[in-house]
C-alpha cells in the first residue's frame, strides 16, 4: 500500500529532538517512529472507547462464566464470533 498522504505538525525543538533520539535508538526515521507510535495510541484510545451491550440474560450467562470456567466453554463460539467482530481500527477508509 503506497503512502498517499501528507500529514504536517509542528513542534518545538526539544520535541524533535526527543524524537529524533528514540527512532534512533530503534534503528527507525522520524517519520516510522511518529507513524507508529500515532497507530498504537490511536488503537488505545478507540479500545478504550468499544462498548459491548449486553442483554440482562448475557449479562447474568458473563458472570457465571467468570464464576465458573467450565461454562465459558459451552459458550465459546459466542466469544468466538464477538472476538472476530471488526475492529473499528480496521475500518476502510
Amino acid at each position: 500500500m503506497g503512502r498517499d498522504q501528507v500529514l504536517q505538525l509542528r513542534a518545538t525543538a526539544e520535541q524533535r529532538q526527543l524524537i529524533d533520539q528514540a527512532a534512533a535508538a530503534e534503528g527507525t526515521s522520524r517519520t516510522e517512529f511518529m507513524l507508529r507510535c500515532c497507530q498504537e495510541r490511536a488503537r488505545e484510545v478507540l479500545l478504550d472507547r468499544t462498548l459491548f451491550s449486553l442483554t440482562p440474560q448475557q449479562s447474568e450467562a458473563l458472570l457465571n462464566d467468570l464464576q465458573d470456567p467450565a461454562l465459558a466453554e459451552r459458550d465459546q463460539a459466542s466469544l468466538d464470533r464477538l472476538l472476530a467482530a471488526p475492529r473499528p481500527w480496521h475500518a476502510a477508509p
